[in-house]
């Protein structure tokens, strides 16, 4: 055989098999290293306001209510409020479904001063709300707010069992809430005014006392004050009282019913328009 064709088969052989040993090198170190990984990009976030603890229905937002929490701007509904969106948020709102802490703050779950709903959404859970007509002076005067606690005093004419007539001023109910003067719910302005009406947050009971008072007597208001609201009553208002004062505990020229003769002595004479009492052991014979 040709010296000089086995020299080319032998160098076609040894090239053949360095092709073959680098494909295998190839293909061997691909598998071991696996497919390429995805680079994986972060959603981008805004910050949004949650409940920092869980809010009942009724409460007043504060600032202390809420915190602000990063939010995927993918997941982001549009009812949810962002930081800084709404700088009024807490100028009273209140809750009106109930918001768990953590949960997103929701515009549908909140309700505005002088928005529909509101006066429904600040009563206490089981309270009611009752307006009264007033006078300038049942209303303290014009210095009589919303959020202020009073006492409803009735004044009524009481007869006695000897046919007079007593006055009588009774407070019958202690620590009610005010919601809202002259359908007023807020009290930013504090100007002084006449009010005409306000309403009152009380219970079932006490709303259907209220509705009897003004055909009763007169109706009064008596402003409690700031140490007194937060006294030992708690925040709630008092059905039950014993304070009353007669027209003679104020005039010592009216006679007290107790120091009345008893009707059971007297023979009362009714002559027109005049009344005469005269003792039985008098009007013997007559």
């Amino acid at each position: 055989m040709n010296p000089r064709l086995i020299v080319m088969m032998l160098v076609a052989g040894a090239i053949s098999l360095g092709v073959v040993m680098a494909t295998r090198s190839f293909l061997s170190s691909a598998q071991h290293s696996g497919p390429a990984e995805p680079v994986e990009r972060a959603a981008p976030a805004v910050k949004i306001l949650v409940a920092s603890r869980d809010l009942p229905v009724g409460t007043l937002l504060s600032a202390e209510d809420t915190e602000a929490r990063e939010w995927p701007d993918t997941a982001l509904h549009a009812a949810y409020v962002k930081t800084g969106e709404s700088p009024d948020l807490y100028d009273g709102s209140v809750v009106r479904a109930t918001i768990t802490a953590g949960e997103p703050i929701t515009r549908s779950a909140l309700v505005k001063q002088g928005e529909r709903g509101f006066l429904a959404a600040v009563l206490a859970p089981g309270m009611r709300a009752v307006t009264v007509n007033l006078t300038p002076v049942s209303s303290v005067g014009g210095f009589l707010f919303p959020g202020d606690r009073v006492d409803v005093i009735l004044t009524h004419a009481v007869e006695q069992q000897d046919g007079t007539n007593n006055t009588l001023s009774e407070t019958i109910l202690q620590n009610v809430r005010v919601l809202a003067v002259d359908q007023r719910t807020e009290s930013a302005e504090r100007e002084v005014a006449v009010r005409r009406t306000a309403t009152l947050e009380v219970t079932p009971r006490m709303a259907e006392k209220i509705a009897l008072l003004e055909r009763v007597g007169q109706l009064s208001l008596s402003l409690r004050g700031l140490t007194a609201q937060a006294g030992s009553i708690e925040q709630f208002p008092v059905d039950r009282t014993d304070t009353y004062t007669f027209d003679s505990d104020v005039s010592k020229f009216i006679t007290r019913p107790d120091e009345r003769p008893k009707a059971e002595n007297l023979v009362r004479v009714r002559r027109g328009n005049t009344v005469t009492d005269i003792p039985l052991d008098e009007g013997d014979g007559q």
